[in-house]
């Protein structure tokens, strides 16, 4: 049993717990002070959401008496939704014992807040909670700002995003950022552009001097630079590209900003004015000395002449002589074969039947070379044109000669007239005025040309063959002969699929009865139609004009630029299309496999093929597998107008016929 204390130790204990008290009152009362000072909203509930504690700072915001605060549930004050999302995060901390956080918009004055809920354990018992701890901190300000930012950020992303030139960044020789012209030019993903070298991208030729503009540039030798080089995209297609490099720093690391802008055909067209240039240097230049070894020619063919007079044929040197006089003659036919490809090798104009002077022609070529099956459509009506009538032929023979060897083991060949109504902006730079002209199709089966032979097959002593055996001057005079009577030349090829030269020749004047009135409203008299078209070519030059033709014609028009695109607008309304007009050559897909697709999807499809070659090769398999027709561009409005009413009409009449 423990002794009484006396009255001085009462009294002592007394005072010691007074002053504990009052320890413990300056402490709360610093406690309070602290959690009043701050300017967020700090507050406890328990676990049904009830005040505990709350500083100043949240009963102002409450605008309420505290005692109208302690004691009562949170769900007193705020809507229900809010009072959800209150009561979730508490039950979450009692339930994981961690703190978590989120923010919230409050319907007083639509600020925002930053809310932790923290947990409040018991101090003997580190598992147990006993309350839950929340502070609010405003950031109306910061989410302001990040607001700002975000749209800044949108603004600039959507005018990098929709720029039509590449934009990247390469740290390291690795692209970090790229935006979607990028990816349209090089054909990678920036996933996998991340993996790649930039260099690697760049062709074997033109790498030194691209790493040394890009270095000049990160050393600061210059705060930007302009080159051009070229690409080779994900396909091996080649791109030539311009491109300004800029240095930067990216991320804290020394970078390029690079912009690049896709010049290829920009550079075709400048090697195709380059080649016009030229060929018209070369012209000029052929044309000089075949005129210079005419005369050296006529100089040793009349002295031979001369010293062949009186001359006994038993005479050891009469058969030198005729020999060079033979040779002379051979001389002068390639001299012939110059001018022609040179200006001033028409000597005498006839208004010709071009489809008598083929069918002729073609059949001397036959009797001859018989493993070569000719194949002719001529046009009925074809006009007339003003030509020489025995250069136009050795046109022919040369080009006929050119498919029959091509092809050495047999083949095909195609022969088609055909009158057409040529814009100047379709076929800028070889001519330089509307007008009507006879076109000329002649077609093989044989091996075809890659790019770099086809850049070349006009120009004079350029041959495949080997020697002995060509002069490389036929297709040169050729180009010279069809130039120097104001028409022009192409040709499509590829290897393994055969070749096609078309030539231009303007129409005669002299026996063509259309009036001009007539000429004028030829709109007026152009069949036309109403139907749905889906209009198929990778070209957007072709897709647009095309467009404007069909519309103009009264039909409504559908466009893809591509195999996949056709097949999934087809997709959406096959019943709607009356008329796929089809591509034979596009990239990625070709216009055999989206017909097979687009056959899966509607058997009855009806389709319209189209190409820049002639009917032969791979678009007679086409059109054998079920295509209605095929018309070859450039094709003019007179051309489509005709052969679209034929097929919708004939559709028509089927569709009208009794079914068996």
């Amino acid at each position: 049993m423990k002794p009484k204390l006396t009255r001085e130790e009462l009294e002592q204990k007394i005072k010691e717990l007074e002053h504990k008290i009052l320890q413990f009152e300056n402490t709360e009362n610093q406690y309070r002070y602290l959690v009043d000072s701050t300017t967020d909203s700090l507050y406890l509930v328990d676990e049904q959401c009830c005040y505990i504690f709350i500083n100043s700072n949240h009963i102002k915001r409450l605008n309420l008496p505290i005692d109208k605060i302690i004691g009562h549930s949170y769900n007193e004050f705020h809507s229900a939704e809010q009072s959800r999302q209150f009561a979730e995060k508490v039950k979450e901390v009692y339930s994981t014992n961690k703190s978590v956080q989120d923010e919230h918009q409050s319907p007083r004055d639509n600020g925002f807040f930053l809310r932790t809920f923290s947990p409040v354990r018991k101090s003997t018992d580190n598992k147990e909670i006993i309350a839950v701890a929340i502070v609010s901190k405003e950031i109306t300000d910061r989410r302001l700002i990040e607001e700002e930012l975000r749209k800044s950020e949108e603004k600039y992303r959507l005018l990098i995003e929709n720029s039509n030139e590449a934009i990247f960044i390469i740290i390291d020789g690795k692209i970090k950022y790229a935006n979607f012209q990028t990816h349209k030019i090089v054909g990678y993903a920036l996933e996998e552009l991340s993996l790649l070298s930039f260099i690697n991208l760049v062709i074997s030729e033109d790498r030194d001097m691209v790493l040394e503009r890009q270095e000049s540039c990160l050393q600061g030798e210059n705060t930007s630079v302009n080159y051009t080089f070229r690409t080779t995209d994900k396909k091996g297609m080649t791109h030539w590209v311009e491109t300004n490099s800029v240095s930067i720093n990216w991320d804290d690391q020394p970078a390029l900003l690079n912009s690049m802008r896709d010049i290829t055909k920009q550079k075709r067209t400048e090697a195709r004015l380059f080649q016009a240039q030229k060929m018209e240097s070369i012209g000029t230049l052929a044309g000089g000395i075949a005129h210079d070894f005419n005369n050296l020619l006529m100089g040793i063919q009349g002295h031979a002449s001369l010293a062949l007079l009186n001359m006994d044929p038993q005479n050891a040197n009469f058969e030198h002589l005729k020999t060079i006089e033979t040779l002379v003659m051979s001389g002068a036919d390639l001299t012939k074969q110059l001018l022609g490809f040179a200006r001033g090798g028409k000597y005498e104009l006839k208004t010709v039947d071009l489809n008598l002077l083929i069918q002729n022609t073609s059949e001397t070529i036959g009797r001859t070379k018989k493993e070569i099956k000719i194949h002719r459509n001529f046009q009925s009506d074809l006009w007339p044109v003003d030509v020489d009538h025995g250069q136009i032929e050795q046109v022919l023979l040369n080009l006929y000669v050119n498919a029959w060897q091509a092809m050495p083991g047999g083949g095909n060949l195609y022969l088609e007239t055909k009158n057409v109504f040529i814009e100047e902006n379709h076929f800028k730079p070889y001519i330089t005025m509307n007008g009507h002209y006879v076109k000329i199709s002649v077609t093989d089966t044989g091996v075809g040309m890659d790019e770099k032979t086809r850049e070349r097959i006009f120009e004079p002593f350029f041959t495949t063959k080997e020697m002995g055996r060509g002069s490389g001057l036929g297709l040169a005079s050729v180009y010279g002969i069809i130039k120097n009577h104001n028409g022009f030349i192409n040709v499509y090829s590829e290897k393994g699929q055969g070749t096609t030269f078309n030539i231009y020749l303007p129409a005669s004047a002299k026996k063509d009865t259309r009036k001009k009135d007539k000429l004028a409203n030829k709109n007026e008299f152009l069949p036309k139609g109403a139907e749905t078209i889906l209009f198929i070519d990778d070209e957007p030059m072709i897709l647009n004009v095309g467009r404007e033709i069909l519309n103009t014609l009264g039909y409504t028009i559908l466009t893809a630029e591509d195999g996949p695109k056709a097949i999934e607008k087809y997709k959406l309304s096959p019943e709607k299309i009356d008329l796929v007009i089809l591509d034979m050559v596009m990239p990625e897909m070709g216009g055999g496999e989206v017909f097979d697709e687009l056959k899966k999807i509607n058997p009855e499809v009806k389709v319209l093929l189209s190409s820049g070659y002639s009917l032969n090769g791979q678009a007679s398999k086409i059109i054998k597998r079920g295509c209605v027709g095929f018309i070859q561009k450039p094709f003019t409005i007179h051309d489509i107008a005709s052969q679209l009413r034929k097929i919708m009409d004939k559709i028509e009449t089927s569709a009208k016929s009794p079914s068996e």
